[in-house]
This record gives structure tokens, C-alpha cells and sequence, in this order.
């Protein structure tokens, strides 16, 4: 129990820099998707960019090959769908809905992870988790609606599909973050081994996907050598987004769980929007400015009403 600070501290930055790291790929993902490579593409390789480095920390870490037997390939094949069906409703509904909706079904993945940790392990919530991802969903929202622009729907359009899509891919991945806890770590699958494994095999069924999509659109494959450009932005969300960033996600969720995990994942959006005015020469509105604010201010009631919780158990015990 000495080490539980310590480690909650660690996991707090860990997700902080996770919601850096995908605040970061939103505006490049956006960029490669529409200046240089087809987005299911993007979404496919992405995965399997970091399985490398993945490989080397978890034989660095493990000192052990991380395919030994016994090995729960079952377990591991379903995680692997779950990340895959999760980048794949994500694309769909993202190039479906329409932006301000989407960005208001986003902002509800506090609500999402809460329902789906308590209907799988009945987890309990921590102390002011409510109050949090409600400053949580309205400061994301805030920030995502005024980062995008609404358009007319186009011909065809299904209404809310791809904003119903953005809600299965938001339960997909609790129900993952969930699962790889709750089947892999008891097993002492280190986190590093578990990112790696669930990593790896949605990066080869996601491949798998788009392969055949590929066979009936050959046009989706890359023709010419990219940009060094679009290079180091596909370097920087597969190493970054796809591979480090599901690392500390994994590691938060196995210290704070997946509900108040989601929280700090919301400031993704103010990470997004920074990185879009420092390097794509997006503009910073002070709409966005007060829900990076609520994001932050309902996270620090939580962790102040915590340790306050922590501090009046401690002096019970001494008493």
C-alpha cells in the first residue's frame, strides 16, 4: 500500500500526457485525411507504427519474450477486435456526422465509461466522479463545438448514424480498457505486454479490414512515396497516439480505473486545439479558453475532495 500514491501520481501524469498525445493526433490526423492519405489508411497502420517499440520496452521491462506460452490468444484476439471495431466506427462516424454533433456525442465518454465499468465489474465510483464529468462533458463540448464547423447534410445521409457510431466506438473502448484489466492483469501480463498484445492484433485485423475495402477500392492505397511531412506526422500518431499514449492509458486504468481515467481523456480537445493554433494556425476563442478551464477546475474538485476523503481516513486509523 506504500506505493499507491506514488503510483496514482504517476498514473495522473501518465493520462495527462495520453490526453496530450491524442489531443496532439486529432489535428494531424486531419491533415493526412485530407492533404495526403486515405483515412482508413491512417487507421490502419497507425497500430502497428509502434509494435517495435512496444516489442523492445516490454522485453526491456519483462526481461521475457512477450508471446510465451501460455498465452490467452482468445482473450488477446478479442481485445484486438474491440481496438479494430473501435477504429472503425470512429472513422465511419467521424465522416458521417456532422461535426458539432459529433463533437457533442465525444464529450459524453465520461458517461459511456461509467456505464460500461459498472455494468462489467460493477466498479464504484470514486468521490466526486459526478460532479467532474459533468464540468468533463460540458467544457469538452464547449471546446470541440467551437473548434469545428457545422455543414448541411448531404444526400443520402442517414440521420444520427454517425453520431450512433461514435457511441458504439466510445462503449468499445471502455469495454477494452475494461477487459484487458480484468483478463490480462491478473494473469501478471505486465502493462507494456498488454498494450502490446492488444495493440498488435487490432493493428493486424484493422490491416486485415482494409485490405479487403482495398481490394474492391484500389484507389485507397498510396500511390507515391508520401511528404516527409506526412511521414513524421504518421510517426508522431503511431509512436505517439497509438502506441505511448495507450501505454499510460493502460497503466492509468489499472490505477484509477476506466470512469475517472475518461476524465482527464477529456482534455484531449484543449490539447487538439492548442496544437491546431501553434502549428496549423488555428485560432484560440475564449469559448474554448472557459471549457479548457471547467475541464480542469471539475478534475482538481475531484482529487481535492479525494484527499481530503484519504486525509479524514487516516486520522480515523490513528485515533
Amino acid at each position: 500500500m506504500s506505493d499507491k500514491p506514488a503510483g496514482t501520481a504517476l498514473a495522473v501524469a501518465g493520462l495527462v500526457t495520453t490526453a496530450l498525445l491524442w489531443g496532439m493526433m486529432i489535428p494531424m490526423t486531419h491533415a493526412l485525411a485530407t492533404r495526403h492519405l486515405d483515412p482508413f489508411f491512417v487507421s490502419a497502420v497507425r497500430y502497428l507504427i509502434p509494435a517495435p517499440l512496444l516489442l523492445v520496452l516490454a522485453l526491456i521491462y519483462d526481461r521475457k519474450w512477450p508471446f510465451r506460452a501460455p498465452m490467452p490468444w482468445g482473450k488477446v484476439l478479442r481485445l484486438g477486435l474491440a481496438m479494430a471495431l473501435f477504429s472503425l466506427c470512429f472513422t465511419i462516424g467521424i465522416m458521417l456526422s456532422e461535426p458539432v454533433r459529433a463533437a457533442i456525442v465525444m464529450s459524453a465518454s465520461p458517461l459511456v465509461a461509467a456505464l460500461v465499468s459498472k455494468v462489467l465489474v460493477r466498479s464504484r465510483l470514486a468521490r466526486g466522479f459526478w460532479p467532474a464529468a459533468v464540468a468533463a462533458m460540458i467544457g469538452a463540448a464547449l471546446v470541440a463545438m467551437d473548434a469545428v464547423k457545422a455543414r448541411a447534410a448531404a444526400p443520402g445521409d442517414i440521420p444520427y448514424l454517425g453520431e450512433g457510431l461514435l457511441v458504439c466506438a466510445m462503449g468499445l473502448w471502455s469495454w477494452y480498457s475494461v477487459r484487458a484489466q480484468s483478463w490480462l492483469a491478473p494473469l501478471g501480463f505486465s502493462q507494456m505486454r498488454i498494450t502490446l498484445l492488444s495493440s498488435l492484433s487490432g493493428g493486424l485485423l484493422i490491416c486485415s479490414l482494409f485490405g479487403i475495402l482495398a481490394a474492391f477500392q484500389p484507389e485507397r492505397l498510396p500511390v507515391a512515396w508520401p511528404a516527409a511531412s506526412a511521414i513524421g506526422m504518421l510517426l508522431s500518431i503511431g509512436l505517439g497516439g497509438a502506441g505511448v499514449a495507450i501505454l499510460f492509458w493502460n497503466y492509468g486504468v489499472s490505477r484509477i480505473g476506466v470512469p475517472v481515467a475518461t476524465l482527464y481523456s477529456s482534455m484531449a480537445p484543449v490539447f487538439a486545439v492548442t496544437v491546431s493554433a501553434l502549428f496549423f494556425g488555428a485560432n484560440i476563442t475564449l469559448q474554448q479558453i472557459a471549457g479548457g478551464i471547467l475541464i480542469l477546475a471539475g478534475i482538481l474538485r475531484m482529487q481535492w475532495m479525494q484527499v481530503r476523503a484519504a486525509r479524514a481516513a487516516a486520522r480515523q486509523k490513528i485515533v
